[in-house]
């Protein structure tokens, strides 16, 4: 199975920017690349951050540039996003029994569980998982076939990332999570947005994957306390599950520069990157 994992979209109005770019503009670029090269995937995946106010007007203009996608797409809460703005425009949104937006779903290759971390009530941008969503999760796990592994999706890390700025405002109960994973199963692989940067490695024990943003993204800095803005390149994720593996490739999306054989003598011995591209 392949699918392909976006994040922290960031929807404005239609004619607004955010941070001088037009998030419409580079999700369509995503999905037009997406739609080129990736006929094959399962589905797309958005996780979470999807409009940056959370407005109806930000969520309809998302509305129609994902509409473009040929792949199926499911769509997570982040902290920027409200719930019930959200429903009004894509009202096949998932949702658990609870109103969250969150699901379980199972494929031959793997059981792909979203949960929504998202805390409207809070004043901070920092998650939060309730006893109603811990036992959506609970079940999730208890009823997932052991003969396949399990991805878990969710907008917050539940752990520190080395950046002081956003490890204010990673998931609040990350203890809560890992009980159930500790009475019930460890997921395979942590699939989380937030960060806006390319992060990997483990939580204890569990390999995670953070996903750089499709708009804007926060800059390498692991000593202010303010969140640091970049404007350097989005990318998407190709993600391949096979039985003995999980496979991610991130792909930056806008790149137009040169392709060239490696061990083309000419390639080598050019005398500048603007001879390589002709």
């Amino acid at each position: 199975m392949k699918f392909v994992i976006l994040t922290d979209t960031h929807f404005v109005e239609p004619g607004r920017l955010l941070y001088g770019l037009d998030p419409a503009a580079r999700l369509a670029a995503a999905v037009h690349v997406i739609n080129r090269d990736h006929a094959d995937i399962a589905f797309a995946i958005v996780t979470g951050d999807l409009a940056h106010w959370g407005e109806i007007a930000a969520y309809a203009e998302l509305k129609r540039v994902m509409g473009g996608l040929a792949a199926p797409v499911i769509l997570m809460m982040g902290n920027h996003d409200r719930r019930e703005p959200l429903r009004a425009v894509f009202a096949d949104a998932d949702d658990d029994g609870n109103g969250y937006v969150q699901s379980v779903r199972r494929f031959e290759a793997a059981t792909v569980i979203t949960l929504d971390t998202a805390d409207e009530e809070s004043r901070t941008h920092a998650g939060f998982l309730c006893p109603a969503r811990l036992a959506f999760f609970d079940r999730a796990l208890a009823e997932a076939p052991p003969d396949r592994p399990v991805l878990l999706f969710q907008h917050h890390p539940p752990f520190d990332t080395g950046l002081p700025h956003l490890d204010r405002i990673r998931l609040r109960n990350p203890e809560a999570l890992w009980a159930v994973f500790e009475r019930r199963r460890r997921p395979d692989h942590i699939f989380l947005g937030h960060v806006h940067r390319p992060i990997a490695g483990t939580w204890r024990g569990v390999p995670f994957h953070i996903q750089r943003a499709t708009n804007h993204q926060v800059a390498f800095d692991l000593v202010s306390e303010e969140i640091p803005g970049s404007l350097e390149m989005p990318d998407y994720s190709l993600v391949s599950v096979a039985k003995d593996a999980i496979v991610i490739h991130q792909r930056p999306f806008l790149y137009d520069g040169p392709v060239y054989w490696l061990h083309d003598k000419a390639a080598q011995d050019a005398p500048s990157t603007a001879a390589l591209a002709g």
